[in-house]
């Protein structure tokens, strides 16, 4: 019989989503602590991430890194700076530690949905 805590993310005594420290799929194989994002936090960036405001696409970057990261510890203003190929790892690290998949699986699905908008825009 399927369990409740099987269900749901664990949490701490704070009541925070307990956090786990993953390998980026980069060279040298750095590590960071992330806490993965629940559901409603997950579909408020696809809502952002979704929209026709570029500044709201870019914001659904930003707030899967800012809700996400746990160590080391960010802010907006060092996030403005951070190298593209480690926003990438660290955001496919988070969604996957949230759907409960591989970070391969996150990027292939990332591909995947980057063709099929590429092969859109080339039609029109």
């Amino acid at each position: 019989m399927l369990e409740i805590q099987d269900l749901t993310f664990r949490r701490g005594e704070d009541g925070n989503l307990l956090a786990r420290e993953v390998t980026l799929k980069l060279e040298g194989n750095p590590t960071v602590k992330i806490r993965p994002l629940t559901k409603g936090k997950l579909q408020e960036i696809h809502l952002l991430a979704t929209s026709e405001n570029a500044e709201e696409k870019l914001k659904a970057d930003s707030e899967v890194i800012l809700n996400g990261l746990v160590e080391p510890v960010i802010n907006l203003e060092i996030l403005k700076d951070i190298k593209p190929q480690m926003a990438s790892a660290i955001s496919t690290a988070i969604l996957a530690e949230s759907l409960g998949i591989t970070q391969e699986e996150v990027s292939k699905q990332t591909e995947n949905y980057l063709s099929e908008l590429d092969t859109e825009l080339k039609k029109n």
